[in-house]
Formats: structure tokens, C-alpha cells, sequence
């Protein structure tokens, strides 16, 4: 009875510490291109506080609503510590999203507010390493994005230190901001 209890806590605890090794801690470095083709590494950011949203142009609500609260974060900030702060925006529509779509889309909420997108494996592939979800959808004669609507803070080592959820507000994402600059 020992050793049939023993071999089934060997087995759980190798299941759990499997487990454990198989969860993948979010974030990392990755390398997209700006509107201008030049490739840009978060690695590039190192000593800037990074907010980063994955959304798309055509998005209705969500992905304008959080640009405008990073363009309410750095409208509060004093100039030095603006200059510290690196709002970025991935696109996963490339399809849509060129750069001659991008750049004026961006500038509408602030010029400091990073674009970059990539082909679609390279931006799966960096969805994935942040936990990333999105989808074509079809609607009609066209199709929509379904994606996850998240800002990833990540601090001036290039670490992802929180993800804040679609809704967060303002105030919060500051305080964020604020703590990490501090």
C-alpha cells in the first residue's frame, strides 16, 4: 500500500512540475517593422516604459479607446518623463493595415505612438508570446478582427509587468506608468 501510495505522488508531482515547466511566462523581445519598413526590436526600448496594444485600423471602439487613453497618459506626463514612455501598436490586420494606412491612422491620436505589423506568422508568432489571441471573421464582403484587447506594460528592462484589461482606466494605467518611471 506504501509503495503504491509513493508511486502515485512520484507520478503527481512529476505531472505538476511538467506542468509548471510547460506554462510559459508572457513577453520577450521581438522584432516587427515600423511604417517605414525599418525593423524595430523591443530590445530598441530598453530605458522606456513600453505600453503595447495589439489591435487594427478598422477596429470600432476598442483599439481607438485605448490609443487615446496612451495619448492621455502622455498628454499628462511632464516632457522628461514623456520621453521615457513608448506607446506601441501592433497591427494584426496586414492585409488592411499598410503603412499608408497606418501612418495617418496613429498620427490622429499621437505622433509618438510607435506602428509596427509584420506578415501574419511573424505577428502570430509574437501574439503567441504574449498570450495573444486574434481571428479573421468574415462579415459580409469583408471580414473583421477578433483579438484580444489588453495593454502590456513592460518596464524599462524590456520585462512584461502587468497586463491591464480592456477597461482599465485612464487613472490606472498612469499610475502604472508612474510607478515604473519613478
Amino acid at each position: 500500500m506504501m509503495g503504491a501510495l509513493r508511486i502515485l505522488l512520484a507520478g503527481l508531482i512529476l505531472s505538476l512540475s511538467a506542468m509548471a515547466g510547460a506554462a510559459k511566462t508572457p513577453g520577450g523581445d521581438f522584432t516587427l517593422h515600423s511604417i517605414k519598413g525599418e525593423p524595430v526590436s523591443l530590445s530598441s526600448m530598453q530605458g522606456k516604459v513600453v505600453l503595447l496594444y495589439f489591435g487594427f485600423t478598422f477596429c470600432p471602439e476598442m483599439c481607438p479607446t485605448e490609443l487615446l487613453q496612451f495619448k492621455q497618459v502622455l498628454d499628462a506626463l511632464p516632457a522628461d518623463k514623456r520621453q521615457r514612455v513608448q506607446p506601441i501598436f501592433i497591427s494584426v490586420d496586414p492585409r488592411r493595415d499598410t503603412p499608408d494606412v497606418l501612418g495617418p491612422y496613429i498620427s490622429n491620436f499621437s505622433e509618438q505612438i510607435l506602428a509596427l505589423t509584420g506578415s501574419e506568422n511573424e505577428l502570430r508568432t509574437v501574439a503567441d508570446q504574449y498570450g495573444v489571441q486574434f481571428r479573421y471573421v468574415p462579415n459580409g464582403s469583408t471580414y473583421t478582427v477578433d483579438h484580444t484587447a489588453s495593454v502590456y506594460v513592460i518596464d524599462s528592462h524590456g520585462k512584461l509587468v502587468r497586463i491591464l484589461p480592456y477597461g482599465t482606466p485612464v487613472s490606472e494605467l498612469m499610475r502604472q506608468v508612474s510607478s515604473l518611471l519613478n
